[in-house]
């Protein structure tokens, strides 16, 4: 058979039906699989180059061992699942970020609705921020507060210890990472004309951007022109 008559009976094909049902899952079957993903976490490494694969797996297994088992699933560039044995795994890994491999960030979120990978932004990251300069009548939890949710989500404020109080506050915050982070909140307190500027100090900052002030990239590969050539 020729090519033009293959073509022809292509064309003479009519899927319209068949592409255009929709076919129901029964609740059994979605039940199954919200059970799988409540013990999963998905993972984007940030970097602009292609890790190795089996380098990757074999670094998560061995740092997350103490904290349950773990199996590790390429699905895309650079974007991984994890399984977890069970919720209470997968929540302790959640709790102890963020990590990172090399020098990159390990965005990690939880999966939720449909699991759909695709549909995530890997936009955010769990960081402890010391904010320093702060006044001393200011070294208090409820300040601690609310210097944290100026600067994101509020995930954890040290309580227990005050070894670090008196020279900076400690907080834990999830930030949006496709933003330039910020380096320090400028602060009006109460009728005082003074402004206080504050200092933040990210810990454990992975790779970043002098630049454009962003994660997951360094400041030759910024893709901002303008703030690139300024920061040079």
């Amino acid at each position: 058979m020729s090519a033009v008559e293959i073509e022809k009976l292509y064309k003479s094909m009519s899927l319209a039906d068949e592409d255009g049902a929709v076919l129901e899952m029964t609740e059994e079957v979605v039940v199954d699989g919200k059970e799988d993903i409540d013990q999963c976490l998905v993972g984007k490494v940030l970097t602009g180059k292609k890790i190795n694969r089996e380098a990757f797996k074999g670094l998560i297994e061995q740092i997350w061992s103490p904290y349950g088992q773990v199996e590790v699933e390429l699905v895309g560039d650079n974007v991984f699942m994890f399984y977890f044995i069970n919720r209470a795994d997968r929540d302790r890994v959640w709790r102890r970020g963020p990590w990172h491999f090399g020098n990159s960030l390990i965005s990690l979120e939880k999966t939720s609705g449909l699991g759909n990978v695709a549909n995530i932004e890997f936009n955010r990251a769990d960081f402890w921020i010391q904010i320093h300069d702060i006044p001393i009548l200011c070294m208090n939890r409820r300040t601690a507060r609310w210097l944290a949710e100026q600067i994101g989500e509020v995930v954890e404020i040290l309580s227990e210890s005050r070894e670090c109080w008196g020279n900076f506050l400690r907080v834990k915050v999830r930030i949006d990472i496709s933003k330039p982070l910020k380096r320090w909140l400028r602060l009006k307190l109460g009728a005082s004309k003074e402004i206080i500027v504050v200092g933040l100090k990210y810990e454990r900052l992975p790779e970043f951007c002098y630049a454009c002030g962003r994660i997951g990239h360094g400041i030759k590969e910024c893709g901002d022109e303008v703030a690139r050539k300024t920061a040079l």
